[in-house]
């Protein structure tokens, strides 16, 4: 918004109080939008947890020209069977020539703290953005407090620094 940009979010409510998933949207560009993209319509699709795609994968171009980028990270599964690497790989070619798995958990061990999936995410995408490292900071520096400012900081420049 700082940068002129019109954006509107929303997300999904589920169970996410209880281990559940949540699907966000976030729309931002020269003109409103309406908060929910149209499905097939989405440039990017972004999992936090690799079977989590799964649940959102009807918002893909259908010229698979969306960029697919999920995060290795895999929440274990009580209930039901997680799905098998070749199931997830074959689904994500299906629906995009644009697939990235970032190596979020080498970083998450590091620092020892699985919030920052999110912000090393970020760092990652900043690559494919509008908005320069300095406006994320900025705007980090608005919404975290000292301690939790420097670990997201050290996790977004972790993430603009993978290949």
């Amino acid at each position: 918004m700082q940068k002129g940009f019109k954006v509107i979010s929303s997300e999904k409510h589920g169970l996410s109080q209880r281990g559940g998933k949540v699907t966000c949207f976030l729309r931002f560009g020269d003109k409103s939008a309406s908060p929910i993209p149209i499905i097939g319509s989405a440039d990017m699709i972004i999992a936090t947890e690799k079977a989590c795609v799964l649940d959102i994968l009807e918002f893909a171009k259908p010229d698979r020209s969306s960029k697919i980028i999920i995060a290795d990270y895999e929440k274990e599964s009580q209930n039901s069977d997680y799905p098998s690497e070749e199931y997830l790989v074959k689904v994500l070619n299906e629906n995009s020539e644009h697939i990235t798995l970032v190596p979020v958990l080498p970083i998450v061990a590091k620092y020892t703290n699985l919030r920052i999936i999110n912000t090393i995410i970020l760092g990652y995408i900043l690559r494919f953005l509008p908005i320069s490292e300095e406006d994320i900071k900025k705007s980090l520096g608005q919404h975290f407090k000292k301690e939790l400012l420097d670990l997201n900081q050290k996790a977004l420049e972790e993430g603009i620094h993978l290949k």
